[in-house]
Formats: structure tokens, sequence, C-alpha cells
């Protein structure tokens, strides 16, 4: 790593704290939580305890546990497999045998609670045949290949109960739990090691009483860099069921720091257990009963997720800025923990290019999975002090845009040795195209230092798109029943179908003129509106919906255009599950308001009304860019 002389910053910083209980002083941690997402129905309507994803994130193994009634039947490993990062989690399937082997003469038997090792070869998991917990290990010789014969993992461990096993990163350590003499609770933590992966495991050992309560503690996940240790604990101070806690160590060689609390965006009333990490460290998988979940019974939990969020706002006012970036070049060098957030959310010791990569996603506009990107977009970044030049690199191959260089450019190093903070890529980009995109950070000299950014992903918007950021005012309407409801989704099911419910409809009062006029959050070039018509149960009967409509466009307001060639608008049927059954076209007017007079209904009451609408624009750097 190379350092430089850098100006010294002077600020105050803020602590961040995980908080525990109110009888635990607070752990210092300088990452946090994001909101838990379910995995879903796919994964979850068969429970799913214990999830384990591999190393690249497209394999997740966890346990569906057998239930017949509130009886325990035992449990299988189940595999989902996914095409990609961003994809949907396919349908689980057992992994049969021999992993799922039962064992002869025994009510149950349960092969569950797996941990996948980082090279994807080997799965450790429990074999339990109704007396106690015993660990196993699965070996394939390649990620295609079928699992083989499972074995145990040798005396030294399955002498007593184990269960529940987490195999490190570079597979010198497995942790579990036992109710095993030696203990300080109902079930502890503890480790077996060994000095290469063609050594057998040794001895384990109790991970001691700052780890281990009198209350039970099981289901651990150690972090990728194995600083990080995740397990779940029913210990006094907690949520009065099993919550999920985290332990830290400075190095391999350290012993584990107090346990703190993973606090109430995680934990909650129900029970939170059997943590375990991504190998990318961003994420953390967990079961639990929560409301919210797909699993048939309150016995059985669902998988979920929540990422784990380096905190970038170093000197705590609310916002990511050049003092933030200020604040981590200060600290260049130092085991600042506040600044400290790469390559992990929670650092390595030291701040270095690592953090300035992590901190650097928050800098960078378009940011990470940004979508509806215009195609005239000007890429832009807050640079550091000590970057006197940048190079950029942008295309739609993430291959080619992570590995490329001033060497082998490879056809995305689009500017080289640039002083300005922004990129303007000539023309405009494709329409409804990923692109990746990378700012190095280059300090002069006959060998220069080169920083390398991170990789960000954007998605420019499609040719059409419809407009979000709506919002309506109308001549006159029913209670419950105002214009806003045309614009907000209310009635529409999956399919796009429309409701018969007057409450998901405008309704007009019937004072003439009858009008609805929208305005968008800017100026958008229209490319066409659908409409659905009102859609009441009598509308067969009563024709509320509007037929003959006047349609005008402004830009500010003031000044109105009619529109041409302007349809009657198609009857409802009054019937639910109504797809929209109007077009009309704009052929690309820019407007910002559009108002609907509606002339005539279809029917002979000075009632009328609508059940949605729906503008879709083009993109167009004249009108999106004022």
């Amino acid at each position: 790593m190379k350092l430089f002389e850098i100006p010294m910053v002077v600020t105050s910083m803020l602590g961040f704290c995980l908080l525990w209980g109110v009888d635990v002083p607070a752990a210092r941690a300088d990452f946090t939580f994001g909101p838990p997402v379910n995995l879903g129905p796919t994964i979850n309507t068969v429970g799913a305890r214990s999830p384990s994803p591999s190393a690249d994130g497209l394999e997740l193994y966890f346990t569906h546990d057998k239930l017949a009634g509130n009886k325990w039947l035992g449990g299988e490993i189940y595999v989902a497999r996914r095409a990609t990062v961003d994809s949907e989690w396919g349908v689980p399937v057992s992994l049969g045998e021999p992993v799922n082997a039962t064992t002869p003469n025994m009510l149950y038997a349960a092969n569950w609670l797996p941990s996948i090792s980082a090279d994807g070869l080997s799965l450790y998991f429990t074999h339990d045949a109704g007396k106690a917990g015993r660990l196993y290990v699965a070996k394939r010789a390649t990620t295609h290949d079928n699992w083989g014969v499972p074995v145990s993992v040798g005396a030294a461990v399955n002498t007593a109960s184990a269960w529940e096993p987490c195999i490190s990163a570079d597979e010198l350590e497995l942790y579990f739990h036992s109710d095993r003499p030696g203990g300080y609770g109902q079930s502890d933590l503890w480790v077996t090691t060994r000095a290469t992966v063609n050594d057998d495991w040794g001895a384990p050992v109790n991970l001691g009483p700052a780890i281990n309560s009198p209350a039970w503690d099981d289901g651990s996940g150690i972090s990728p860099d194995g600083l990080l240790l995740f397990f779940s604990s029913d210990r006094a101070g907690g949520s009065g069921n099993f919550d999920t806690y985290v332990a830290r160590r400075a190095t391999k060689k350290d012993p584990w720091g107090l346990p703190v609390n993973l606090g109430p965006t995680v934990n909650s009333a129900s029970v939170e257990a059997g943590p375990r990490v991504s190998f990318d460290g961003s994420m953390v998988y967990f079961e639990s009963n929560r409301p919210g979940g797909y699993a048939p019974s309150t016995l059985l939990t669902d998988s979920w997720q929540a990422p784990i969020i380096p905190i970038v706002d170093f000197n705590g006012d609310g916002k990511v800025d050049a003092k933030d970036l200020a604040l981590l070049v200060a600290n260049w060098g130092k085991s600042n923990s506040v600044c400290d957030i790469g390559p992990f959310a929670w650092g390595d010791g030291i701040v270095d290019e690592r953090d300035l990569k992590v901190l650097m996603e928050s800098l960078m506009t378009p940011g990470p999975k940004a979508s509806d990107v215009l195609c005239d977009v000007i890429l832009s970044w807050i640079a550091p002090s000590f970057a006197n030049t940048c190079d950029v690199y942008l295309g739609t191959s993430l291959e080619a845009v992570s590995t490329a260089d001033r060497a082998n450019p490879k056809s995305v190093l689009v500017s080289q040795g640039q002083t300005a903070a922004t990129y303007d890529p000539p023309g405009l980009l494709e329409f409804s195209r990923t692109y990746y995109w990378r700012v190095d950070f280059v300090i002069p000299g006959s060998t220069p230092a080169i920083y390398q950014g991170p990789v960000l992903k954007f998605t420019t918007a499609a040719l059409v798109y419809p407009i979000k950021n709506i919002t309506a005012k109308a001549s006159s309407m029913q209670a419950g029943s105002g214009p806003e409801r045309t614009v907000d989704g209310s009635g529409l099911d999956k399919n796009d179908g429309h409701s018969t419910d007057p409450k998901d409809m405008w309704w007009s009062q019937g004072v003439s003129p009858n009008w609805i006029q929208y305005e968008f959050d800017k100026v958008y070039t229209l490319h066409e509106l659908w409409v659905w018509n009102s859609n009441q149960i009598i509308e067969p009967f009563m024709g509320f919906g509007a037929k003959s409509v006047k349609i005008e466009y402004s830009t500010g307001g003031a000044t109105w255009t009619p529109l041409a060639g302007v349809p009657d608008f198609a009857r409802a049927p009054g019937q639910p599950g109504y797809p929209h059954n109007t077009t009309v076209s704009f052929g690309g007017v820019p407007a910002k308001h559009v108002k609907l007079t509606i002339e005539k209904n279809w029917g002979v009451t000075p009632q009328t009304g609508l059940s949605e609408v729906r503008f879709f624009c083009t993109q167009s750097a004249a009108a999106t860019k004022p």
C-alpha cells in the first residue's frame, strides 16, 4: 500500500453504537442494518431454517422441517438456485440421498442446519437421529457434481452432542453449539480448529463466558474475514425470545469481545435465529417466525435477509459529501473505527484505499443500481483532494469495467488523466441498457499511484416509460372518490385490471363543467395516455364513464393547447379485472400539465368519472433538461 502526505483536518466525530441491553455497555460499531426482507414464497412456503448462501450467491441451502400437526417429524436439507444475484430464487429441491439419508429404527431423522464452504465443495450439517446431534460433512468434486456420502467430522467433536455447524471461509474453524459438559448454560457455543484443510479437527473449545450465557446460545455465523461472530440467544436483556447478537475480535488470534444485540431493526418479539453472513459481507441471513411470513405454521420459520450497511456519514450531519471524504483522507493510515468501513462494513483495522472505495459508492452519480437513468446522463463524483487526475471507465460489460486498466483498457477506458469530476458520454446512451462505470484516482509521478474505485451499475430508462410523480385535482368530487384515485394505483390488480369499487375511482358531483387536471413533477415529452373508464357495477346501466373528452396540455399552466385527434373514451364493462381500453396518442408534445374536460358521458346523468389513467413519456434532452 502506498501512503502519501495530506494536511490534517481537525473535526469532531460521532461514535455509532449497536445497543444490546440496558445493563450492558454500548459497543462501538461502524455499521448498521437495513430492514429485513422475506426471501419470498418460493423459498418459505416449505418452511426454511438456517439459510446458508454460497459464495457466489447463486445457491441457498436450508432446512425444510417436517410436521404432522404439532409433532415434529424431522427435517431435510434443501437447495434453491438462481441464475444471477438479481434473479428470483428458483423452486427449492431436496438434496436427497445420500445427504438426507435416514437412520434405521428411529422415529424420526433430521439432516439439517447446513453450512456451505467458501469453495462450494463441502457441506457441513447436523445429523440428529433422535438422541443427539452429530456433525457431518458431504463433499463434491465440482459445484456441478452431486454430493457424496457424508462422513463424520471426527470423534474429537462427535463424542458429545453437536448441532448447527458453521464453517469459516478458510475452513480452519468450525463453530457449533452443544450442551456437552464444561459449558456455562443450557447450550453453549464451541469451536474446533485444524492447521490445514487436510488435518483432523481438534478438541472443541468453549468460547467462554464472554460469549456464552446461562441461557441458550446457538446458531452461529462467522463473517468472511473471521472477525465477526453472529449467533442467537434467549439470554436476559433481549426481546424476550431468541434474538440475534454479534461479537467482534481484532484478529483471528484474539478472543471474542462482548456480544451486542442487533437491535430492533433485525430483532423482534418473535424468534430470530440461525444467522449466517454472505461471503461478500453485505448481508446477514436468518430464520424468523415474525409476522409477514409464508410458513404454514407458527412452529416453522421463514428465511429472511437484512443488508449490512457501512455508516459513511462520518461526521453525523445527515448527509454524505465532501466533508466525509475529507475526514477519511485526514485519517488515512490510522486505525480510526469511524472511517474504517472497508473491505467490509466493519472495517479491517486501518483506513486506506479499501475504505475510500466503499465511501465513493455514495459520492458517485448515478449511484449503485440506479434505474431509469436518462440516456443523456452526465456522470459525476466527488474526488479526494490528493487526486490530481481521474481515469473513467464505462461500458456494458461488468468483467471489462472491473478488470480494465491503463495497460489493458478493454475498450472501456473512456477518459484518462482528466481533471474534471464529471464525464459526459458522447451522444446518447442506449435505452433500457445496463451500464457499469468506475473512476480511478491518480497521483502523478514516474510511476503513478492509482487507487481503483468501485464498479457501479445503472440502467437507462426505456424509450417509453410511465410518469410516476403526478398530482391531480378536479372540478368536483364525491366524498371518498377524489381525483387522486386515478393516479394512485388503487383498484388495480397485478394484471392491471381495475376493480368495481367506487372508492377506487374519481366520481364528480355532476356540476358542469366536469374536469380533472394532472400536474407532473417536471416537463415531459408525452407519448400516450392509457385510460380505465368509470367501472362501477351499474356502469352498463347508468353510463357514468367519460365518452367525449377535450384534452389540453401546458408546460407552465398558463397557456393551454388543445390536443388534436382525441378519440371517444371506450365504455367500461362494470366488471372486476377491467383492463384499460382507451389509448390516447400525444405525439411527443412537451407538457407539465394535462387537463381533461368531460363534455359528454355514456349516460344521461350529470355525474361522471374515471377509474385510472397512466401517462407515458419518451426520453428527450429538450424536455428533461430545461
